[in-house]
């Protein structure tokens, strides 16, 4: 009897107690952060991959562009310097060209006049220092004005040169004429529309000195005048 009561307690307390330490199923061995930080660390630790071919495309294109802006830059700057260059340069002209030029392009009216000084047209006026003579290419006359001293190889009937600017006549102008044969020896020149207005008076040393283009250009007006003239003397006969 004492030993079946003491199976019974031994079999009571085998269902009914309680553990002191009974697992627990709500936290499980690695939390939800845990996990969430190893997955970020691996993925920290993975190489990204690399478009190679994209980014060659994208420092190609940025090469060009720095090729182009450069290029833009300097083609700009050149461009300038040219404008810059070229109308700073004056080109020997003869009265002829020079009319053309200007009539043409009245803001570009700064040139190198050559041609000869016509015989009887150099006056020098009472009302302005200016002395006035007329240059001609055996086609076309254009009274010149300067203001200083001439060279002494200056002649009537001798090659010239002046630098100057072609301007419009005005009436104070065209009224100085002068004696009675220098009114009729520039009447031609005084007869156009503009003067030139001559800053320096070039020589050299040379008396026949002339510049080339402008030489032909004179032989060549000079033939003209003289088939002209012969033909009209064969026509006559």
């Amino acid at each position: 009897m004492a030993a079946r009561s003491t199976t019974f307690r031994l079999l009571h307390r085998l269902f009914h107690r309680h553990p002191q330490n009974p697992p627990s199923f709500a936290s499980p061995p690695f939390s939800l952060y845990s996990l969430a930080s190893f997955s970020t660390a691996a993925s920290r630790r993975q190489p990204k991959k690399v478009d190679i071919g994209a980014r060659a495309r994208q420092l190609q294109t940025r090469r060009l562009w720095t090729y182009a802006l450069t290029f833009s830059g300097v083609a700009g700057f050149v461009i300038l310097v040219l404008n810059n260059f070229q109308d700073q340069l004056v080109f020997y002209v003869t009265p002829s060209e020079a009319l053309d030029k200007f009539h043409a392009n009245p803001s570009k009216n700064k040139f190198r006049l050559g041609g000869l000084v016509l015989e009887g047209s150099v006056h020098q006026s009472p009302s302005s220092p200016d002395t006035e003579f007329v240059v001609t290419d055996l086609i076309t006359d254009v009274l010149v004005r300067y203001q200083g001293s001439l060279p002494d190889l200056f002649r009537e009937g001798h090659s010239v040169v002046v630098e100057g600017f072609v301007k419009p006549f005005t009436d104070e102008i065209k009224a100085s004429t002068g004696s009675a044969k220098c009114k009729e020896v520039t009447a031609k020149a005084r007869s156009g529309e503009c003067y030139f207005s001559a800053t320096e008076v070039l020589a050299k040393h040379d008396e026949k000195y002339m510049p080339g283009e402008v030489a032909a250009a004179i032989e060549k007006n000079k033939k003209k005048i003289d088939e002209e003239a012969e033909a009209k003397k064969t026509a006559t006969v």
